[in-house]
């Protein structure tokens, strides 16, 4: 096959790997452990097919002169074992064995296109030089992307145990009891007015009321009063028919408190919290137990949280090398669409009724 066709083939394949994913995800550094079982079985069937054997074969595909139609009676393509998973390895490394077959006939669809274009002459002109300056671009970005990411996961043991430390809070878990107070009295739908000009004073009303009641429930909780019989006083108080059930939540991660509420990681055992006003309601806790996660219990996650970090460093620290500078008048916002013809004025602004 020709050079043009392979060259062709494998960077369309590439850029089409490239738009389909993001970046990959981090892969973990391997940690120690039992030696992997051997992977024989999985590929057995394939390692019986020499790498010189034919895996594909194309009749009435193979190089014809431009403008030519002539097909030679031998006229074939063929590929080996050896050539397509080179082919494979460049677009999905490890892909797996059930795809490859749907691969193989998008790739000889491809050749096919290939081969055509190049009888055509397609493959010639500022056209098709500009699509591959374009194409080899993005194979560049996709292959420095990966060294980037390979790069990145490169975390020692020293690194997870520093970044523990200094995001010790992060790696706490804690057990509580939290009071729900409603921000609204429940209300009898059948008795209101419609469009009452007083509705917006009575919501405020209501819910000053109910945030002095969760002030007062505070005081209480903090003086030792149990939560469950406070949590029913404060349904009861709104009007609500709901019964208290358990108050206790337990081993529960900063990443899973409102980002409003995160600061009860700062109590100590047994203290409460003031009151959160939270969009679902006031909200209190006390803090019952605070665990300690182990750093072992946690490496992956934050060997996934340092890759993370240093592509990103790495990535801005690439882009911010670069000082660009657009034009402005050649990137301006095109002007809002209206409805006047070309060259039209503004029609003059009517003046208001009673006004010259």
């Amino acid at each position: 096959m020709r050079v043009f066709r392979n060259g062709f083939v494998c960077l369309l394949f590439a850029s089409i790997a490239l738009a389909q994913s993001s970046s990959p995800a981090p892969v973990l550094k391997p940690r120690p452990a039992a030696p992997a079982k051997s992977s024989e079985a999985a590929g057995e069937s394939s390692s019986a097919v020499a790498p010189d054997a034919p895996v594909i074969t194309v009749q009435g595909l193979c190089e014809r002169p431009v403008g030519g139609s002539a097909t030679p009676s031998d006229c074939k393509t063929v590929i080996t074992r050896a050539e397509f998973e080179k082919i494979v390895n460049a677009v999905q490394p490890n892909m797996p064995a059930a795809s490859k077959k749907q691969f193989a006939n998008r790739y000889v669809t491809i050749l096919v296109l290939a081969e055509k274009a190049h009888e055509l002459g397609l493959d010639h002109g500022a056209d098709f030089d500009q699509q591959m300056y374009l194409l080899r671009l993005q194979v560049l970005a996709k292959l420095v992307s990966e060294q980037m990411q390979k790069e990145a996961t490169n975390i020692s043991d020293g690194d997870i145990d520093s970044y523990y430390r200094e995001h010790a809070s992060d790696y706490k878990a804690i057990s509580f009891d939290r009071l729900y107070v409603p921000k609204q009295k429940q209300v009898d739908t059948s008795t209101q007015k419609q469009n009452d000009p007083d509705a917006q004073k009575k919501r405020e009303e209501s819910e000053a009321a109910m945030k002095e009641l969760a002030d007062k429930l505070r005081a209480r909780a903090a003086a030792g009063e149990d939560f469950g019989k406070l949590q029913q006083e404060a349904y009861d108080a709104a009007g609500s028919k709901q019964k208290a059930t358990s108050t206790r939540t337990d081993n529960v991660r900063k990443a899973n408190i409102p980002a409003t509420d995160v600061s009860i990681f700062e109590l100590k055992k047994g203290e409460v919290s003031p009151v959160f006003a939270d969009p679902a309601g006031f909200m209190i806790y006390k803090v019952e137990e605070i665990t300690d996660l182990p750093v072992s219990s946690v490496h992956d996650e934050i060997a996934r949280t340092l890759q993370s970090e240093k592509m990103k460093s790495s990535f801005e620290s690439l882009q911010n090398s670069a000082k660009t500078t657009l034009d402005d008048a050649y990137f301006a916002a095109p002007a809002p669409p209206t409805l006047r013809n070309p060259g039209e004025n503004p029609a003059a602004a009517t003046p208001a009724p009673g006004k010259k």
